[in-house]
């Protein structure tokens, strides 16, 4: 969009909201912002919207501030138009675009769209700061309401959405708040200018709240120091008041400087390792692993939560499970490829969840041990299976399976440490500590599950292709065999440790 004519935008005056180094950066020194799966499933939220509210003047599609306000104008003004959607409006350099602005018989509504499940507290100034530009934009506005998603929806497979949609009245709320957004408007516009200097803001819990930053990285960058580590990477360092006074009273940057009096036991051990830069085994894991049952099993699941339910019988955020990847390592002389793996994958197959665990319990038979990495969340999926309709047969199988699942995830934390984790457990961060030619940083290649899901989402869109859905098939297997195939080198590596 040609931006001549404004320097905020109400995006941009939430993010200054939520903190102004992150708006400094919006604006003078901004990352490409990938495509997500929570951007796609705020599309397909307000595709709905259009759906249900009604035929009128949409304006989503162009990106000229100036035609767009034009159109808004002559739109307002027309006695033919009822509903716009995506309207301009321009006042103090600031724009704001209204999901749906609809004709009332004294005036105009405004109606704002959040692909959420109830009315949040963050949402008023956000709906304050278009209903303050509107207004002083001269539109006589008689309504303000929230429009969020309904989760006692249940998708029926016809196409039809109109319940997916909740209205809630805020106009009291947004009012009492647009007297801050002049305010706002003063405060931030001054950060675009050139010569402004980054504002000093520490790391905080603004840095997940509303919304998590795109620049945490750069914030929590490690000291140049030879040496140097933030105390930061500790695990759960904030939770003991003791140790936060501390913290706090001394000015406490390095973890080398934090009594371990004050530490709990993996802490240390992160610490330690950190302070003699060498890897830390505890023994005994290895006596674990031998313990284990063969044979060994390596399993990861892939889930999405639709806010626009595709799948008949399901709700909006509702976990669905469509794809795992399964490697099976028979013994300790055997190793095994890549490869090797089995897998699942389906996208809105009706019959989905009940196809995704009749070939588990195939592929993982009755014997051996089961590993995963974080199992709660395997095991959270397996368990709501258990209770569908779909799949109530199969329970006394489902428990059985849950008996045989080991987490990784404890086992690291209690038993095993390297410093280039820098402080996570991950088995993306981990995987970079031992041997492994497992790599998620391949260039056009799935890194994490925010882009399983976005894999999900593009299989799912209307006009899909074939071909898109083919790569995004073969992307999405390779990426969950990554998974499993990692859990399988790490196990390798603790069982074969002196």
């Amino acid at each position: 969009m040609n931006n001549k004519e404004y320097v905020l935008t109400k995006t941009l005056i939430t993010s200054g909201l939520q903190c102004k180094k992150k708006l400094w950066f919006d604006f003078h020194n901004s990352e490409k912002i990938e495509e997500t799966s929570t951007l796609f499933a705020g599309n397909r939220f307000g595709e709905i919207i259009r759906e249900c509210y009604g035929e009128g003047l949409d304006l989503s599609s162009l990106s000229s501030s100036e035609n767009i306000i034009e159109q808004t104008t002559k739109a307002i003004q027309s006695k033919d138009v009822h509903i716009i959607y995506e309207a301009a409006f321009i006042y103090k350099e600031t724009l704001v675009r209204t999901d749906v602005l609809r004709r009332k018989k004294d005036g105009w509504e405004i109606l704002e769209a959040k692909s959420s499940k109830e009315l949040k507290e963050s949402h008023i100034p956000d709906v304050a700061i278009q209903s303050f530009i509107v207004k002083a934009g001269g539109l006589n506005v008689t309504g303000i309401k929230l429009l969020h998603v309904n989760n006692d929806f249940v998708y029926q497979g016809d196409n039809n959405y109109k319940e997916l949609i909740k209205e809630v009245d805020i106009i009291n709320e947004v009012v009492e708040k647009e007297k801050d957004v002049e305010n706002y408007i003063n405060q931030f516009r001054p950060l675009e200018k050139d010569k402004t200097a980054c504002p000093k803001v520490d790391i905080g819990d603004h840095c997940k709240k509303p919304y998590p930053c795109i620049y945490f990285s750069r914030c929590a960058s490690k000291s140049s120091k030879e040496n140097f580590v933030s105390y930061k990477i500790l695990p759960n360092i904030g939770r003991k008041k003791d140790t936060k006074e501390f913290i706090k009273k001394n000015n406490i940057k390095n973890i080398q400087d934090i009594p371990e009096n004050l530490l709990n036991p993996s802490q240390i051990i992160v610490q330690k390792a950190h302070k003699e830069n060498k890897e830390y085994f505890d023994p005994e894991l290895t006596e674990k692993i031998k313990k284990y049952k063969w044979p060994f099993y390596f399993m990861d699941f892939e889930t999405i939560q639709q806010l626009v339910p595709k799948i008949k019988g399901t709700r909006p955020y509702e976990v669905i499970p469509f794809q795992w990847s399964i490697h099976k390592w028979q013994s300790k002389d055997k190793p095994i490829e890549i490869t090797d793996n089995e897998s699942f994958l389906e996208f809105t197959d009706k019959n989905i969840e009940r196809k995704f665990i009749e070939k588990l319990l195939k592929v993982l038979g009755t014997e051996g041990t089961i590993f995963s990495h974080n199992a709660p969340t395997e095991n959270s999926v397996l368990k709501r299976l258990k209770e569908k309709e779909s799949c109530k047969d199969l329970s006394k199988e489902i428990d059985q399976l849950l008996s045989r699942v080991v987490d990784t995830l404890p086992l690291a934390r209690s038993h095993f440490y390297n410093p280039k984790m820098m402080g996570q457990y991950s088995i993306k961060k981990i995987i970079k500590a031992i041997p492994s030619d497992v790599s998620y940083e391949k260039e056009g290649d799935i890194a994490g599950g925010m882009g399983a899901q976005l894999s999900w989402f593009k299989c799912t869109e209307p006009n899909v292709s074939k071909a898109e859905i083919e790569k995004q098939r073969t992307l999405l297997i390779n990426y969950c065999a990554n998974d499993t195939f990692a859990m399988y080198d790490l196990i390798k590596y603790w069982a074969n440790k002196n």
